[in-house]
């Protein structure tokens, strides 16, 4: 990780303290089945965890798909790649627990980095004056960051630091999300709005409107994948095959951007290399 300022993390680190622990980056391989195996389990199965963690779970989504995974390797940096070695690996091991997965119906393969401390999880302490470490955050980092960050806030009024609240923080957001609502809702909605009408993901049932809202919203996606993770398009059987080319239309025009500057996810990921005929536009 680079700050503004050109320096690493852990140069930065260096200039406050001497580093307390090392920090050993471990990949974690998972398939995502599709909603025909979100009914195989009806809570997450763990085995018994071993010196890798937690060990390869079988845990229905909250979107209604089947996930497998993860292994563990240690890895070089933010290696997200997924190998057949690992995912053998993920597949074997999980149809100890249940062997009626049907790995036939798995729409996407991916990765995770863990950063692992030395130390073991959880460091969470002042380093230095006014300088916290906040590192080795593993499995539950997601789930347990804003209370991390209440105590983060804390640790830092503690030691001094002056802490002034934000008059225009917003605690929470809403979100539509179509598919979830009453019939009745969904006519008045798409009634006084047309674009919530007009459905571009059809594995997940995203609208138009949905998508317009995430673009809207203070953090603006500014690739396919980042709608994928604020609307939910793409997610479903067909990972985009369908909508994809909707959703690049949707952040063009909405963006003023030319559709080949259009990521899927991170910078490089381009899609679109040329045009390669002429027509009406």
């Amino acid at each position: 990780m680079v700050n503004a300022a050109g320096l690493d993390a852990q140069a930065v680190h260096e200039m406050a303290a001497p580093p307390s622990f090392a920090i050993h980056p471990s990949r974690g391989q998972y398939f995502l089945l599709d909603k025909s195996e979100g009914g195989r389990v009806g809570r997450v199965i763990f085995q018994c965890p071993n010196e890798h963690g937690k060990g390869v779970l079988v845990a229905p989504t909250v979107h209604g798909n089947l996930i497998v995974g993860p292994n563990s390797e240690p890895v070089a940096g933010d290696d997200t790649s997924t190998t057949a070695s690992g995912l053998a690996y993920v597949r074997q091991t999980a149809l100890r627990s249940v062997p009626s997965v049907d790995f036939r119906a798995s729409i996407r393969n991916f990765a995770g980095v863990r950063a692992v401390a030395d130390t073991g999880d959880f460091v969470i302490s002042e380093a230095a004056p006014r300088f916290l470490d906040l590192a080795g955050i593993c499995s539950p980092g997601l789930s347990a960051a804003p209370a991390i960050g209440e105590y983060a806030a804390e640790l830092l009024a503690k030691s001094g630091l002056a802490l002034e609240r934000k008059a225009d923080f917003t605690a929470s957001r809403k979100r539509v999300r179509f598919r979830e609502l009453p019939p009745e809702e969904k006519a008045r909605l798409a009634a006084e709005r047309p674009a919530y009408g007009r459905v571009i993901c059809r594995c997940e049932t995203v609208t138009e409107g949905e998508i317009l809202d995430a673009l809207a919203g203070p953090i603006p996606p500014r690739s396919i994948d980042g709608v994928k993770r604020r609307a939910g398009a793409g997610l479903g059987r067909c990972q985009g095959g369908f909508c994809g080319p909707r959703v690049l239309e949707l952040l063009a025009r909405e963006q003023g951007r030319s559709p080949g500057d259009i990521p899927q996810d991170k910078a490089g990921s381009w899609l679109l290399a040329c045009e390669t005929k002429g027509g009406a536009r």
